[in-house]
């Protein structure tokens, strides 16, 4: 699989950092989408998956060999250097990739939350219908 991030950022300063932040934060984003889960328990406050044995980050094997990015490079009228930020658009990127994959090959509108993993791609093969609901929370 192929992976092409495109990042509508306004004037492009320092095109290195913009590629390490679009690819990392895509690759968040993956992680999100097989497998990471963040649970978060409302009546004490406090986050219950706390550590990386609960929350298995994505490592070079689950993501795409050939990731590439680019961006636009229109300056944003609205800032003094014509800049725009891209810290958090690129996590929801490479989640809905791999959610509009999975979508396009076993069929559509099988998976609309994430995190994916292989007993839910199973369950939902074997039952021939979709297994998870929309608008669930990322949990």
């Amino acid at each position: 699989m192929d992976f092409l991030a495109y990042a509508d950022v306004g004037t492009v300063i320092h095109p290195r950092a913009l590629g390490g932040q679009v690819l990392g934060r895509s690759i968040l984003g993956i992680g999100h989408a097989i497998g990471q889960k963040w649970v978060f328990d409302p009546h004490y406050g406090v986050m219950v998956s706390k550590r990386f044995h609960h929350n298995k980050p994505p490592t070079i094997l689950d993501v795409p060999v050939n990731m590439q990015w680019e961006a636009l490079d229109i300056p944003d009228p609205e800032t003094p250097v014509g800049a725009r930020g891209i810290g958090e658009p690129p996590v929801g990127g490479g989640c809905a990739s791999i959610l509009n994959a999975l979508s396009d090959a076993l069929g559509d509108e099988v998976f609309q939350r994430a995190p994916v993993n292989a007993d839910t791609i199973l369950t939902s093969l074997e039952a021939g219908r979709p297994m998870q609901h929309p608008l669930m929370a990322h949990i």
